[in-house]
């Protein structure tokens, strides 16, 4: 029942602003210098026209099949923090929505993620059935300010929603990752006020990926963004993305090129 998953979001957020409330969030100022390598080997100031990831704002993962990796990717994005020169993560609180059947994957149980200084503390988690509640959850907690990053797993949207929870995450000082499950329309994707835009597919042929852990990580679009890839090896057990070939810094032909 909507009214329902409402008054669950509510009473999911208010949990979080009791547990976390003044020592969550980075403040703006601490934040407001951009991330400049992500990754720990990935240097984005040949990519992003402000230097690097912008540690508030919207950044979107755009997945349709889910086997781990882009939820690996968005947990890494969620977490980097501009602390960290190299790029690596840092203690960042979490909260976690899923619309169910979203995303073509299997469940992600949070309990399960290792026992690790990178996944401490945990998500919390909040699974919704329909697009305009996910996305209401999103916006409030992205406000509240209580909550260092948000990540979103939902359907294609419009412009005007992107801009509301960009919007959103300026008012709060929030990183929200979108798992997006957008289709190309006319060979385009939808457009969107996100600051990045990502994809990440497994790599084509037995031979160089026998274990299907490498994948080609795409930055594919964003405001002042300037295309590039890199192969890398995902590690779902310790949510960990390393770079395994830069790609020469610009998009694999085999991939899917969306603009």
């Amino acid at each position: 029942m909507p009214a329902q998953r409402l008054n669950d979001a509510r009473a999911a957020l208010a949990q979080a602003e009791k547990q976390w409330k003044g020592s969550v969030a980075c403040s703006v100022d601490t934040e407001s210098r951009v991330i400049a390598h992500v990754f720990g080997d990935i240097p984005l100031s040949r990519n992003i026209s402000i230097g690097g990831f912008a540690p508030i704002g919207l950044h979107e993962v755009i997945c349709g099949h889910d086997m781990g990796a882009a939820s690996v990717l968005a947990w890494q994005l969620a977490q980097i923090g501009s602390g960290k020169p190299d790029g690596k993560p840092v203690h960042r609180s979490v909260f976690w929505i899923r619309q169910r059947r979203a995303i073509d994957q299997g469940g992600f149980y949070h309990l399960a993620l290792p026992e690790t200084p990178v996944t401490r503390p945990r998500p919390l988690m909040l699974t919704v059935d329909h697009q305009v509640t996910a996305l209401w959850a999103g916006e409030e907690i992205a406000k509240s300010g209580q909550i260092a990053s948000v990540i979103l797993e939902t359907t294609d949207y419009d412009l005007t929603a992107a801009r509301r929870m960009q919007l959103a995450c300026e008012a709060g000082g929030t990183r929200m990752i979108v798992l997006r499950r957008a289709l190309p329309h006319a060979g385009r994707l939808m457009p969107s006020s996100a600051l990045t835009r990502w994809k990440i597919e497994p790599a084509l042929g037995t031979q160089q990926n026998m274990t299907g852990n490498i994948h080609y990580l795409s930055l594919i679009g964003g405001r002042g963004v300037r295309p590039g890839s890199w192969k890398v090896k995902a590690d779902a057990t310790t949510l960990s993305l390393s770079v395994v070939d830069p790609l020469e810094d610009r998009l694999s032909q085999n991939q899917s090129i969306y603009t």
